[in-house]
């Protein structure tokens, strides 16, 4: 009998030992994960987020992960304050990339002030040689980068880049197109499975070489090429990438009526989502393990 209570008496106190052990380790883990938010920053990449800022008739998108930074084009001149004062709110000095998608002043019109105000170590372009616009701009926003230490490469097919936990692809580069827009660089930003996928002014030639070329572009969110001219964004080429959400950088009231009224009920049949920066002004889409959260200015 004595010894049936020791053998007991044993058990419990393992028991209990191995609870206290647990209770403490769980004490333990919550107080990392507590530091490693508040004090060291969130781990993997729930700090992550792609943001349209409204800069009028133009684009300019801002991606950010794990304290590293991109920017897809620049907007035209007159708001490159507005983009380097957002930067440096959000804490930002230094681009890890800066994209630009083609050689047109509502993409890259604010490419010398902000090669001068941040500080860009690899800058993204064309291929200069088939552009038939003026590269004054860019060739000092070149030489701007090149003096900070900084390299210049000129984007083509299948080339990546990481920032933070994105991986940046190029999908198209198709610079033998007779139009500017269609020169646009398309790329793929995927962070964990979430995939967002940028056109620049790229119009329904260029849609369809992509998927002649059999090029995956299933995306959660899409970013509308040519700010929803009528001449992209066609029902094949939706249902290709299938989004979740769809964000237009268009004017108030602009001269060319984008986005147009045929792209957005295209974006409404295939079940996207869409925000448009003339009316909703900067749009943010927020990335957990989870989920994408999209939300706006206004």
């Amino acid at each position: 009998m004595r010894k049936q209570m020791k053998f007991k008496n044993m058990v419990a106190a393992v028991i209990t030992a191995a609870i206290l052990i647990l209770t403490v380790l769980g004490y333990i883990f919550d107080a990392y994960d507590y530091l490693q938010s508040n004090l060291f920053g969130t781990a993997g990449y729930d700090d992550a987020y792609v943001e349209m800022l409204d800069v009028g008739q133009g684009d300019s998108i801002l991606l950010y992960s794990g304290g590293s930074a991109a920017l897809i084009d620049t907007g035209v001149k007159s708001y490159s304050d507005s983009i380097i004062k957002t930067a440096k709110l959000k804490g930002i000095d230094t681009l890890d990339v800066l994209l630009i998608t083609h050689n047109h002043s509502d993409h890259m019109g604010g490419i010398v002030p902000l090669t001068e105000e941040l500080k860009v170590n690899t800058l993204v372009i064309p291929d200069l040689n088939k552009t038939d616009e003026r590269t004054d701009k860019m060739q000092t926003a070149i030489q701007n980068v090149k003096k900070q230490g900084g390299k210049v490469m000129t984007a083509k097919k299948g080339g990546s880049l990481e920032v933070g936990e994105f991986n940046i692809t190029v999908l198209g580069a198709y610079y033998d197109q007779k139009d500017e827009n269609d020169r646009s660089i398309v790329t793929m930003a995927q962070i964990g499975k979430w995939k967002f996928l940028f056109t620049g002014d790229a119009q329904e030639p260029i849609e369809k070489l992509l998927m002649k070329d059999n090029i995956s572009l299933n995306c959660d969110v899409l970013k509308v090429g040519h700010h929803g001219s009528m001449y992209g964004t066609s029902e094949e080429f939706l249902e290709a990438c299938s989004p979740s959400f769809a964000m237009i950088s268009c004017g108030k009231g602009n001269r060319y009526s984008h986005p147009h009224d045929v792209v957005l009920l295209r974006l409404k049949e295939a079940g996207a989502q869409y925000f448009r920066t003339d009316t909703n002004g900067n749009i943010i889409f927020k990335i957990t393990e989870k989920e994408v959260i999209a939300s706006t200015e206004k």
